[in-house]
């Protein structure tokens, strides 16, 4: 509100740092051909404000005032600024919100009030797009308070984010005092053995193993690399492997729990692939010989496997 006029001016966010009583009325003439040049863009000039530069337009739409300079009058496309906050506070209704006030710094960003009664803080385009149906919103304190009850119904209590930064991933604390970080999904199904007093392949002993495997009608080895409480067992038992077929165990890396190992394979399977994909084994040269789909490659890689077999036994260690 400016001091010397009852109606609102709506003012360009890089001048929003200006006091009100500086948009006052500059009382000098308006040239013809400024009011012609308004009138094409969907305007008519109220009159001149703050100093020599700036104009206060009426918007032949909606009837708002904005304030812009002249120069960009001539030279740029002139937003009203009564039409945005109209379109910004329809946005936020359509997406079931109620917007409350930009952000002071940034000015894509609004603050909005949720259904839940939370205040949230958007992007104004993603907004649109929960308007238009194309994402959802969710308020990220009720989130930690759903995740908190989904916890604590299973003996555990949310600590926070996952402390490698995945977002389908918490840590949580179980009654027993163990930190172990879990999926979201396996907490809220109940899928989530604790590795330290649990009585679940999770938390018993458990072996990561590098082996060789001589396959019928293959010119040289293949690698496997993986976990398994008895790998013996599964290579005999459980991967279908041919009769015929050889396996060599190169190492095998005693793990205090399935949990600990199914970890540190994963993460280290997926360095591998990405590190080194040209020694990764297109699944059509093996299929229906090992009943896998994945952590199969060439002999050469298996210098780097034993460096990761190295880094996982001197971080279980230190623990």
């Amino acid at each position: 509100m400016v001091p010397d006029n009852a109606t609102p001016l709506h003012i360009p966010h890089r001048s929003r740092n200006v006091p009100p009583d500086a948009w006052c009325d500059y009382d000098r003439p308006v040239p013809p051909s400024w009011a012609e040049l308004a009138a094409r863009r969907g305007f008519r000039i109220d009159r001149r404000v703050r100093d020599r530069y700036h104009l206060a337009l009426e918007c032949l739409s909606c009837g708002a005032y904005t304030a812009v300079k002249i120069a960009a009058l001539r030279d740029a496309a002139v937003r009203c600024g009564g039409c945005a906050a109209r379109d910004r506070e329809q946005n936020a209704q359509g997406a079931g919100l109620t917007f409350l006030r930009r952000d002071p710094v940034a000015r894509h960003y609004g603050y909005f009030r949720a259904p839940c009664g939370h205040t949230v803080r958007r992007q104004f385009e993603l907004i649109q797009r929960v308007r238009s149906g194309k994402t959802g919103l969710r308020c990220a304190l009720c989130l930690v308070a759903r995740e908190q009850d989904e916890a604590r119904a299973h003996g555990w209590h949310r600590i926070g984010s996952d402390f490698a930064g995945n977002p389908a991933y918490r840590l949580y604390r179980h009654a027993c005092g163990h930190v172990q970080r879990i999926a979201r999904v396996n907490m809220r199904h109940g899928q989530c053995d604790c590795a330290r007093c649990g009585e679940s392949w999770s938390s018993k002993p458990s072996v990561i193993y590098l082996a060789r495997i001589s396959l019928p009608g293959l010119a040289g080895d293949v690698v496997k690399f993986g976990y398994s409480a008895h790998p013996r067992k599964r290579f005999k038992h459980q991967l279908g492997l041919p009769k015929s077929a050889r396996v060599r165990f190169v190492r095998l890396l005693e793990m205090p729990s399935g949990h600990a190992a199914c970890a540190a394979e994963k993460a280290a399977n997926a360095r591998l692939a990405r590190d080194f994909p040209d020694l990764v084994v297109p699944q059509t040269i093996y299929r229906g010989l090992i009943n896998v789909r994945s952590e199969i490659y060439w002999p050469a890689i298996l210098g780097e496997i034993e460096a990761e077999l190295d880094r996982i036994s001197g971080q279980t260690q230190a623990r």
